[in-house]
């Protein structure tokens, strides 16, 4: 299984409800219509990502990386990655992305 997984950091506080807002109703959507995607997971960290700075993971599964990287050549990775823009630019907040094969078993 390869995976991407993308890191938000926390919006401020005044922005919490429009950030959820936008991501739940518009990045996520932006997220379900990228291809290839066999299956995606949202985490909301509670206090406890407050001195990491995450806020939110995303987890994106793919079968192969041959799948994720025709994903990442697509107008769906495209529409997702301008959204995330807008995201980065409107609330303030970073992303960190990073992508690579799922390990089981802690090998």
């Amino acid at each position: 299984m390869f995976k991407a997984v993308g890191i938000w950091s926390w919006p401020a506080e005044d922005d919490v409800e429009e950030f959820e807002r936008y991501y739940l109703n518009d990045h996520v959507a932006a997220a379900a219509g990228v291809p290839n995607v066999e299956r995606l997971t949202f985490l909301k960290a509670g206090d406890s990502g407050r001195e990491a700075n995450i806020y939110r993971i995303a987890e994106m599964y793919f079968a192969d990386e041959a799948a994720f990287e025709a994903a990442a050549e697509s107008d769906g990775w495209a529409t997702m990655v301008a959204d995330a823009t807008t995201m980065i630019e409107r609330f303030g907040v970073e992303l960190h992305a990073c992508n690579g094969y799922e390990v089981e078993g802690g090998a």
